[in-house]
C-alpha cells in the first residue's frame, strides 16, 4: 500500500523536471523566432520588408506556437509544484496558493505576449490581410507583447520564485543553494521592469529547478 504515494512522488518529480526543461527550451525558440524584428528606430521600409518575407512571418508563427507549448510545459510544472508546496506548507497554505496563482498568471501573460508579436504575421498568413503600410502598427503590437512578457509576465514569475522560496525555506523542498539564489532572483525579476537580464535569471532558475526535480525523482526509494 506505501508504494503508491512513493510512485506517485517519483512519478511527479520526474515529469515536473521534465516539463520545467522543456519550458526553457521552448521558452528560448520561441523567444528567438518572435523577436528577430528590426530595431524600433528602423525606418518604416525596413519593418515592412521584415513583414514581406514570408520566412520571417512564418519564423514568428511557429515562434507563437512554441510559446503555447512551453505554456503548456510550465503548466505540468506548476501542478506538481503546487501540490509539493501545498504538502510543505502547513499553517501558510495561503503561500501556495499564492505561488500556483503567480503560475497561472504568468502563464496567461505569455499567451498575450505570444498573440501580440505574433498577431501580424499571423494576420497576413491566415487572414490574407495585406502588410501594413505603417510600420507603427507593427511597433505596437510588439510592444505590447513585450511589455506583457517583460513587465507583467516577469513580475508574476518573480512572485513565483520568492514564493516558492519561502515554502522550500522551510522543509527540504529545494536544496539551500537554491532556496537562497531563489529569494536573490525573485526580487530581481520581481522588479526587473523592461530589462532582459531578469528574464534570463528566471528561465535559469526554471533550468536549476527542473533538473534538481529530475535528481531527486531517481533517489526516491
Amino acid at each position: 500500500m506505501a508504494a503508491t504515494p512513493v510512485g506517485n512522488t517519483r512519478s511527479g518529480l520526474r515529469w515536473s523536471g521534465i516539463a520545467a526543461i522543456a519550458f526553457v527550451v521552448l521558452f528560448v525558440v520561441g523567444f528567438v523566432l518572435t523577436t528577430d524584428t528590426p530595431d524600433g528606430n528602423e525606418s518604416n521600409a525596413a519593418w515592412r520588408r521584415y513583414f514581406l518575407d514570408s520566412g520571417h512571418r512564418t519564423g514568428m508563427i511557429v515562434g507563437a506556437f512554441a510559446f503555447a507549448l512551453a505554456g503548456l510545459a510550465f503548466l505540468v510544472f506548476l501542478s506538481v509544484l503546487r501540490e509539493r508546496l501545498r504538502h510543505a506548507s502547513t499553517g501558510a497554505e495561503w503561500v501556495a496558493t499564492l505561488s500556483f496563482a503567480s503560475g497561472i498568471a504568468f502563464v496567461a501573460f505569455l499567451g498575450v505576449a505570444a498573440l501580440g508579436l505574433a498577431n501580424i504575421a499571423a494576420d497576413v498568413e491566415f487572414g490574407d490581410s495585406p502588410v501594413p503600410r505603417d510600420a507603427s502598427i507593427m511597433r505596437s503590437f510588439e510592444s505590447l507583447g513585450m511589455g506583457s512578457m517583460l513587465v507583467f509576465g516577469m513580475a508574476a514569475a518573480g512572485l513565483l520564485i520568492l514564493t516558492t522560496s519561502i515554502v522550500a525555506g522551510r522543509t527540504a523542498l529545494l536544496p539551500r543553494w537554491l532556496v537562497v539564489t531563489g529569494y536573490v532572483v525573485g526580487v530581481i525579476v520581481l522588479v526587473g521592469g523592461v530589462l532582459f537580464f531578469p528574464l534570463a535569471l528566471f528561465l535559469l532558475w526554471m533550468l536549476a529547478v527542473g533538473i534538481v526535480m529530475l535528481t531527486r525523482s531517481r533517489a526516491v526509494v
